[in-house]
């Protein structure tokens, strides 16, 4: 039963991410307000509200066409995404090694 209370008491992480309008790469919202081609670099929200300002201000993004297809992602205890589909997109295809977003060390600051 102690394993149960601990559990409850993990927190629910999201991030933010998106594709970059330019080149399609999958990108990740960080503390600095700019999109990383890494996740490790995105800022986790624990709270709905700070997940929901977040996304406000990344709407301004979108408008803009630096981003296409917002969207937030549940992450496990590990900081990885939940699903197979954010994980592809979060680690890169399984093809070829220049695809993966390791293999590129590129941000997109705003302008």
């Amino acid at each position: 039963m102690a394993s149960t209370d601990l559990n409850a008491q993990q927190e629910t992480l999201f991030v933010l991410t998106a594709n970059r309008f330019a080149d399609g790469r999958v990108v990740w919202f960080t503390a600095q307000r700019y999109w990383s081609v890494l996740l490790e670099e995105a800022q986790k929200f624990s709270s709905k509200e700070a997940l929901e300002s977040a996304q406000e201000q990344a709407q301004q993004d979108v408008a803009a066409q630096y981003i296409i297809d917002l969207h937030s992602v549940e992450l496990d205890s590990n900081l990885i995404p939940n699903t197979t589909r954010e994980k592809i997109r979060a680690f890169g295809p399984s093809t070829h090694p220049e695809f993966n977003p390791r293999s590129v060390q590129e941000t997109m600051p705003n302008e």
